[in-house]
């Protein structure tokens, strides 16, 4: 079962409504739920997608234990929003009577478009379907080398698990990357992007239930240094792991099938091992019939930031694209659920400049 379809199934849950109207507790129970759900998703996709890198899990991820616990606490985050929001709380936070907050018939986005909200379990579910769908999304662009296995196949609005990644070509190499200073490359990239997301999200949703717009929280000091703090974790971390790695999406190799350095020339890493009979050697290239070293080390991502479009040719450019990635996702789940004053205190992000245009920002609060 699918993390999408997992989030569906939860709003056939029959739960009670409370009695009385309290939309602050309603409102802060909606963010803890969904703060903790996300965190669980993305963790999981990382341990799992870190262990079949280096071939102690055979994938796809989640794998089953991971899968159950990313249902468990969906279903928890359901019935636990449920009870304590009335149809009352949400109409007077803002929330939609329908599931379309971005006009999506395809895939994931489709899905959850097409969700009923008639009741508190509804409401619920509706919004953890936008939450998984565009936590896949920043799993797929932190684990380049196994994007199409995060979003389930297709990476754009037919996307069957993950909201569309608007600059998705040229697409890394799809491979695990083996027990390799790659992966550990690739390994520092997902836990710095994701413990630095967590902390984002999490420093300006505490904001915003004290009060805070997208506004004033940015400005506040004390945020402030919190942000810094976490950028510059993030920052230690891939450079720790990552040394001057550039992004690239297919890194070069040699095919070594002599004694020696003796080398063929093969179309891939699979056409080596398995017609030609080779071992690949990685960060080489076969040149005069001899693995030559390649010159500058890389790691298997993308040459292209998929949430921005900018071009990506050092491991600076690759840091960047964590961070605009995750800054840009984070916006796009808190204005999903700080729908407050007409969505002016925590607006959506603007278009991205992507054909597909922007998240939310296409249909009216």
């Amino acid at each position: 079962m699918t993390r999408l379809g997992a989030v569906v199934l939860t709003g056939v849950l029959a739960l009670a409504q409370v009695a009385h109207a309290d939309p602050v507790h309603c409102q802060a129970q909606i963010v803890k739920k969904l703060a903790t759900y996300v965190k669980v998703l993305l963790k999981g996709e990382e341990k799992c997608l870190d262990k079949e890198n280096v071939g102690k899990l055979p994938g796809p991820c989640p794998d089953p234990t991971t899968a159950l616990k990313i249902q468990t606490k969906a279903a928890d985050a359901v019935s636990k929003i449920a009870a304590k929001c009335t149809m009352a709380d949400l109409t007077a936070l803002g929330y939609r009577t329908d599931c379309q907050y971005e006009p999506a018939t395809q895939g994931a986005e489709g899905a959850c478009a097409a969700m009923p909200v008639s009741s508190p379990t509804d409401v619920a579910s509706c919004l953890l379907c936008w939450k998984a769908a565009e936590a896949a999304e920043f799993a797929a662009i932190l684990y380049a080398s196994h994007a199409e296995e995060v979003c389930g196949g297709g990476l754009g609005e037919d996307s069957p698990q993950c909201s569309d990644l608007d600059f998705a070509t040229p697409l890394p190499d799809q491979r695990n990357l083996g027990d390799t200073a790659e992966e550990d490359c690739q390994a520092g990239i997902a836990k710095a992007g994701i413990n630095y997301f967590v902390a984002r999200d999490g420093l300006l949703a505490k904001c915003a239930l004290a009060g805070g717009t997208q506004a004033s929280c940015l400005a506040d000091l004390t945020v402030q240094a919190k942000l810094v703090k976490a950028e510059t974790k993030k920052q230690v971390l891939i450079q720790k792991k990552c040394g001057n790695r550039a992004p690239v999406p297919s890194p070069p190799f040699c095919c070594r099938t002599g004694t020696a350095n003796q080398c063929t020339l093969a179309t891939s890493r699979d056409d080596c091992t398995m017609n030609l009979g080779g071992q690949v050697q990685e960060g080489k290239t076969c040149a005069g019939g001899t693995c030559m070293p390649a010159g500058v080390q890389t790691v298997t991502w993308w040459s292209t930031c998929p949430e921005t479009g900018a071009v990506l040719a050092t491991r600076d450019d690759l840091t960047a694209c964590v961070d605009a990635s995750a800054d840009q996702i984070a916006a796009e789940l808190l204005c999903l659920q700080l729908r407050g004053n007409g969505g002016a205190d925590w607006p959506c992000p603007a278009a991205d400049g992507s054909p597909s245009g922007a998240f939310f920002a296409r249909v009216a609060p």
